[in-house]
């Protein structure tokens, strides 16, 4: 067909009706929040992307017209990143999900929004169309997460699209397939299953470095009243938002992860309480040691100073199986770095074996020299502590009260546990006889246990004490007394 500009008024009035019927792509627009998420997408600056969105916000939408106008340009103002304007991969796409939203959702949108007649496509000995061929060179293939996660390890694609979170096991042999260059988009709300997702890109401070970027879009950015080029109605929204149950809000209305609300540290913020280590001044700072030990898992050793001011700041930990010798060395090299005043112990180490009289803690001291004290069991105690002290307020951008507590970059497995603690819920029949629970999960708490007991022995900063020694009757020298516990 010829251009517009050299057609009759009727004549451009019938080529829009005809656009508008058989390339319904050219007219569509995304939201604000989407358009954010586009732009980084098609940008060429990142590998791994994932919009992580409330229902309703549009997602499979803008994933359809994202391919539909990477194949087909068009000229539409909200497809103008670089990737759209010279596709350097493979012109290979897989789409991935669930099959019941293959079959009742994406496949009917590629329907709705590819241009008529551009394409061909087959089932491929599935139950939905699993295979789209195109007039200019691009094959799709449609994939299930119900499929072994072997038959993701075949073909080199250039894209991936997920629509909702994909399994672990399925996203690494996604990025696999990209070996010679290409990006993975994710449009996911970030229900139960997607932890993983959240420990990957939203968590993770160098994800920047690993070429990985999220976008988040709540429910009301897609509002006619609210949003940038929302679609939905605000009354709609309240009345959808009120069948909700009150678990499923924070993924379905904020497009955030449910899997936090359940969370015991929900303060909790790395780009406020991870930093940098510092040298500690002996002056300055005092250090509790922490251990909570356990006959079948690993040693959890927390070492965490305190500042004139109360601060706390956990600057060392060891998470080992190593025989008891090597561990001691380990914690006595650790130890020399600090001004350490006290050392306390998990109770579990001072019960006595009957046959030898001989408990943990009277083999550390007998033999190593490492003198304990028995940790407090008030377990909920040090939570509530630990909680208070991760509270903090902003104003803008500034603080107005700091935590009480920070937590040094080197010690990654207290971080991920203070990420990811939770409340234990109850199942099944037992959760329709019980509300919400008051007690921690049993796992993935060891250094958990460890601060908490740091907290419970009352940690205060302690002044050096210094020696008088006497040189003469009219002289004196001041000695230095340095950790009496090494």
């Amino acid at each position: 067909m010829a251009d517009l500009d050299q057609k009759t008024d009727k004549e451009i009035y019938e080529e829009l009706q005809y656009r508008s019927r058989t390339q319904k792509y050219r007219n569509y627009e995304p939201i604000g929040k989407m358009g954010e998420y586009l732009d980084k997408l098609g940008s060429g600056k990142y590998t791994v992307l994932a919009m992580f969105a409330a229902n309703g916000v549009g997602k499979t939408t803008a994933m359809v017209n994202f391919l539909a106008h990477l194949i087909w340009p068009c000229g539409n103002k909200y497809f103008q990143q670089p990737l759209l304007k010279d596709w350097p991969y493979p012109k290979a796409v897989r789409i991935a999900s669930d099959p019941e939203t293959l079959k009742s959702t994406i496949i009917p949108m590629i329907h709705e929004w590819f241009p008529v007649g551009r394409y061909t496509e087959t089932k491929a000995g599935k139950t939905y169309v699993s295979r789209f061929s195109t007039d200019n060179g691009w094959s799709i293939t449609c994939m299930s997460y119900e499929q072994d996660s072997k038959e993701f390890e075949s073909s080199t694609l250039g894209l991936v699209l997920c629509d909702e979170p994909p399994p672990e096991p399925i996203h690494r042999a996604n990025v696999a397939r990209t070996r010679k260059g290409g990006i993975i988009g994710i449009f996911a709300t970030p229900l139960i299953g997607s932890a993983w997702l959240y420990d990957e890109i939203v968590a993770d401070q160098s994800r920047e470095a690993k070429f990985r970027t999220y976008v988040t879009a709540e429910v009301e950015d897609a509002c006619l009243t609210h949003g940038i080029r929302g679609f939905l109605k605000h009354d709609d929204i309240v009345k959808m938002v009120s069948q909700y149950k009150p678990e499923d809000m924070q993924a379905r209305v904020f497009g955030k992860f449910q899997h936090l609300t359940g969370l015991i540290f929900k303060d909790f913020t790395p780009d406020i309480h991870v930093i940098k280590p510092f040298e500690l001044s002996r002056d300055d700072y005092v250090v509790y040691q922490s251990w909570d030990t356990h006959p079948r898992e690993n040693e959890a050793i927390l070492w965490v100073a305190i500042d004139r001011k109360g601060t706390k700041y956990v600057v060392d930990e060891l998470w080992s199986d190593a025989p008891t010798e090597e561990l001691v060395a380990r914690i006595k090299s650790i130890d020399a770095k600090y001004r350490i005043v006290s050392r306390v112990l998990d109770p579990l180490g001072f019960i006595e074996d009957k046959r030898t009289n001989l408990s943990f803690a009277k083999l550390l001291s007998a033999t190593y020299n490492l003198t304990y004290q028995p940790a407090s069991k008030r377990r909920m105690d040090g939570v509530n502590m630990i909680q208070d002290a991760l509270n903090y307020q902003l104003k803008g951008n500034d603080m107005i009260r700091p935590p009480g507590i920070y937590y040094f970059n080197s010690c990654p497995r207290t971080i991920w546990e203070t990420q990811h603690w939770q409340w234990q819920e109850y199942a099944g029949k037992s959760q329709e006889r019980h509300g919400k629970s008051g007690k921690p999960q049993d796992k993935d708490d060891h250094f958990m246990e460890s601060l908490g007991r740091v907290f419970l022995d009352n940690p205060q900063f302690q002044e050096r004490q210094r020696t008088i020694i006497e040189r003469s009757l009219d002289q004196t020298v001041s000695v230095t007394n340095d950790d009496p516990f090494n």
